[in-house]
């Protein structure tokens, strides 16, 4: 394409903001359109970029102006809105986590890919200097073999951010709580860190939030394919927030992050990698995971331009939601369960 590529944005709530305003720091990229049913948030936003405000997400296959969206909605929609889109043309990228479990997220991909469109999917931790480092680290060999790998997510949502959704902590529309939304940055992490999670075994409840269906804190012991085990920690019932740790140990040493940066480097006669200068200089680079929802974004307008696959596609959400649903399997089973290959 030699113009614009015209972007819209489903959804303007919590995160579909961000979207809209990370767009249009981007090169060769304009917001044309905010889809949202409530035309206060809506509309509101569509002004602040130039847009126009959407109430049905159906008129955006009708807009020949618009190549590519951000669907940012309940999780449950996902699916059926790109369905729509997909089938007239048009490039998604999807917030995590892509569908609620596994099966209707490869629904999703495979509709992507059968109408011939980019699929990306939203894990922008991935993209901060100590995941990064931490992961070439692992993969170059360079702590040994993993003896123990752990997430330890310990966070605080008030009883209004689930009481004013009307969807999230229910398994109908969100798959889950505290582990499918917020835990799943960490699981995805640990299988893209530590390698793919094969056996866990978890303990589910609403501790705090009982007005809920699903977890507020969920724990599991689990098993990698290497032959290390760990601890994934995910709650919404922790107060205050304590800060999101990630803490690898092998056989050469260990490697502790806190909220994505490197708190502890002890291997010895090795140091991390420096930072990255040019990363901090980006939108969001100073705050602390939203560069990557910028690159992400950016990662689909050049994928679109140069006929790639986005650096995170769709299939790379199947490996965590196989984790997190083999973990409510075996909390509500109370029984060990071995996670299913993603394919």
């Amino acid at each position: 394409m030699s113009g614009p590529i015209g972007y819209a944005v489903i959804g303007a709530g919590l995160v579909g903001p961000k979207h809209a305003e990370f767009v249009e720091l981007i090169d060769g990229a304009e917001v044309r359109a905010i889809c949202d049913l409530r035309e206060d948030r809506g509309r509101a936003l569509a002004e602040r970029h130039g847009a126009t405000w959407l109430a049905d997400y159906r008129e955006l296959a009708e807009r020949d102006d618009i190549q590519a969206v951000s669907i940012c909605l309940p999780t449950s929609l996902h699916l059926e809105v790109a369905e729509t889109l997909a089938a007239a043309g048009k490039h998604l990228l999807v917030e995590k986590p892509l569908e609620t479990d596994p099966a209707r997220a490869r629904r999703l991909i495979e509709t992507c890919r059968s109408n011939g469109v980019k699929l990306a999917t939203i894990f922008n931790r991935r993209f901060v200097h100590g995941t990064k480092t931490l992961q070439r680290a692992v993969a170059a060999g360079r702590l040994g073999r993993i003896l123990v790998a752990d997430m330890i997510f310990k966070s605080w949502r008030p009883a209004e951010y689930y009481s004013d959704s009307g969807w999230r902590g229910t398994w109908a529309q969100e798959g889950g709580g505290a582990l499918i939304n917020q835990g799943i940055h960490g699981v995805d992490l640990m299988t893209w860190i530590a390698g793919p999670i094969v056996r866990v075994q978890a303990v589910s409840r609403h501790l705090r939030h009982d007005h809920i269906e699903a977890d507020d804190t969920t724990i599991a012991v689990c098993e990698y394919a290497s032959g290390a085990v760990g601890v994934i920690q995910g709650t919404t019932s922790i107060y205050p927030r304590q800060l999101d740790r990630i803490e690898v140990h092998g056989e050469h040493g260990s490697v502790f992050l806190e909220d994505y940066k490197i708190s502890k480097w002890q291997l010895e006669g090795s140091e991390p990698d420096p930072p990255d200068q040019q990363l901090e200089h980006l939108p969001g680079g100073r705050d602390g995971t939203s560069v990557g929802h910028y690159l992400q974004l950016a990662d689909l307008i050049a994928a679109i331009r140069e006929d790639r696959d986005p650096v995170i596609t769709g299939e790379a959400a199947l490996p965590s939601l196989a984790v997190v649903q083999a973990i409510y399997t075996s909390a509500r089973d109370r029984r060990p369960v071995d996670v299913p290959a993603p394919h």
